[in-house]
């Protein structure tokens, strides 16, 4: 897979990492807790393995947020739309996702 493709499918994955970060924050189902933890850490697995494929420069890495942030408002939209949480709050969780993983 070259670069090009690794940033879509990486995005996708830290998308799901960062959304599940922040319905595990603001969920009011505490039996989904213990199910959000898990795919957490499955996701993060899949993201660093993948994240070993290449070297990742500021541009890229600018590229997976930008990317990822469309992805997880989309997903957030269709998946949980009665779950709220603010924008910058989505920003940072992606950035901290990111830095964790690059």
């Amino acid at each position: 897979m070259g670069k090009n493709d690794v940033i879509k499918s990486l995005s996708k994955v830290i998308a799901n990492i960062a959304l599940h970060k922040l319905v595990f924050a603001h969920t009011n189902k505490p039996e989904s807790k213990h199910f959000l933890e898990s795919e957490i850490i499955e996701y993060r697995s899949v993201a660093q393995n993948k994240a070993l494929e290449f070297n990742w420069n500021e541009s890229d890495k600018k590229k997976i947020h930008e990317i990822s942030l469309n992805l997880l408002k989309k997903e957030k939209d269709t998946k949980y739309p009665d779950i709220e949480f603010p924008d910058e709050e989505a920003e940072k969780i992606m950035s901290e996702t990111i830095n964790d993983l690059l």
